[in-house]
């Protein structure tokens, strides 16, 4: 078989519906198997086009290779991580979706017993690699359902009580996404009321891209969270591994805000480090350093985050793109975990959400600004020598970040995917905020 190696990611397996395969799936989770010995796995999806056939090819697949076949059927990812992570009888774990992106997209995400991502790239290695025919016998298949095991886990590691959340009002922005499957019930047993939008699983995303980093799809959400007088919204991308949140007055809180509310809830409990990313701003930084916990930087990326948090025994990690791992959830991501630690710390404070958060938005953020380039590493190191000599820091640990003492920060990363730099800047005003985030842009631009 020709594989077409583009749709073998760093992370993943990801592509248009036409170029991932039912005959890539049945491969993919043959190869698994018997490239690892694995015997038992699991098997989720999503509620795309394409994901009942992809998931069924998966099967198909790894019992043929003689594996023991979990089948979760659909699911969030919050779900799949639980389901792979929490058994230490299971080896690995494969689920169909495409995440966020739009409908004509499916792929499958990998991953071994610790949750770490299994590369696409690797995967393509091994489907070139020649096999031996399978001799044994033929695997079976579980058909198996995690989701009241999963909500007990949630509702038991975050400690709420139903008698102090009940009554709370909620908007949840589901984006037609799989997030109603597991969070819809986890609110009503707390007896929190909840206005739903777009709760209905399509694929075909009928009402706005399923992506709560974008402002643009948060528009609705914040209109409906100050009509019901809500006490805060809440939006969750496509397959509900990433979750955004607006306050009652319907502002978006920034991921790396929101990270700074969840350390705060995790170092209350527990004094420990807390894993970033370098385009977080100081808010969070400041947030955990107040708490008595330790901050840490590593790259932008989900495999980074997981295997920082595992490798530094962390409480918590998180990205701005709204991923956010615990380690009560096996150091991966769980959005109704993280649901359930903001409402906890917002109801325990006796404030209005915007009023907990009102003083984490004292600095001025461009949010990232894309700027189209030809030669990423070029303007990079332009920029690094530009303004490196007046910055009282420069990392190059992702891209190239610098400090002007507490006045002011940029960061400026290459898309891994595209030809864009992706511009960051954070001050103390807005107006200095601003001209830097010109001045920056204007020298990246100049570059020939």
């Amino acid at each position: 078989m020709i594989y077409p190696q583009h749709i073998f990611k760093a992370n993943d397996i990801r592509g248009l519906l036409h170029e991932v395969t039912p005959e890539i799936a049945e491969a993919v989770g043959k190869r698994l198997v018997e490239k690892n010995q694995a015997k038992i796995i699991v098997v989720g999806r999503d509620m795309r086009k394409t994901s009942p056939e992809l998931a069924e090819a998966i099967i198909r697949g790894a019992k043929s290779a003689g594996a023991t076949v979990r089948d979760i059927g659909m699911v969030t990812t919050s779900l799949f991580n639980f389901a792979v992570s929490s058994d230490p009888s299971v080896d690995a774990g494969l689920m169909v979706t495409a995440s966020h992106n739009p409908a004509e997209w499916n792929g499958i995400k990998m991953a071994w017993s610790n949750g770490l991502p299994i590369p696409g790239k690797e995967m393509l290695t091994w489907l070139q690699e020649e096999s031996s025919p399978f001799r044994g016998q033929e695997g079976v298949r579980e058909n198996v359902n995690s989701i009241h095991e999963y909500l007990a886990h949630v509702l038991k590691k975050s400690g709420l009580a139903k008698e102090k959340i009940s009554g709370a009002k909620l908007v949840v922005d589901f984006g037609n996404g799989m997030g109603a499957l597991t969070i819809r019930p986890f609110l009503q047993g707390l007896g929190v009321s909840v206005v739903e939008l777009f709760s209905e699983p399509d694929a075909s995303f009928p009402n706005h891209e399923a992506n709560p980093t974008k402002h643009e799809t948060l528009v609705t959400l914040q209109k409906r969270v100050v009509e019901e007088k809500a006490d805060f919204g809440v939006a969750l991308d496509g397959d509900a591994d990433r979750i955004a949140f607006v306050d009652n007055e319907g502002i978006p809180l920034p991921g790396d805000l929101t990270l700074a509310l969840l350390a705060e809830s995790s170092l209350q409990k527990k004094k420990g480090k807390i894993i970033g990313a370098p385009n977080q701003g100081r808010a969070v930084r400041e947030a955990v350093a107040a708490a008595g916990g330790t901050y840490i930087d590593v790259p932008i990326g989900r495999a980074f985050l997981i295997k920082a948090i595992n490798d530094e025994q962390a409480t918590l990690g998180g990205e701005v793109s709204g991923h956010f791992m615990f380690e009560e959830m096996g150091n991966l991501e769980s959005v109704d975990f993280a649901l359930a630690q903001i409402l906890g710390l917002w109801k325990e404070s006796g404030k209005t959400f915007a009023d907990l958060v009102r003083p984490l938005r004292r600095f001025y953020s461009s949010g990232e600004v894309n700027i189209e380039v030809a030669d990423k590493e070029a303007i990079l190191a332009y920029l690094e020598k530009t303004f490196g000599a007046q910055a009282t820091s420069v990392s190059r640990l992702d891209g190239v970040r610098a400090e002007f003492g507490s006045s002011w920060w940029f960061i400026v990363r290459p898309s891994n995917t595209e030809p864009l730099l992706r511009i960051t800047v954070e001050a103390e005003s807005e107006a200095l905020m601003k001209e830097k985030r010109d001045e920056i842009v204007e020298a990246a631009k100049s570059v020939k």
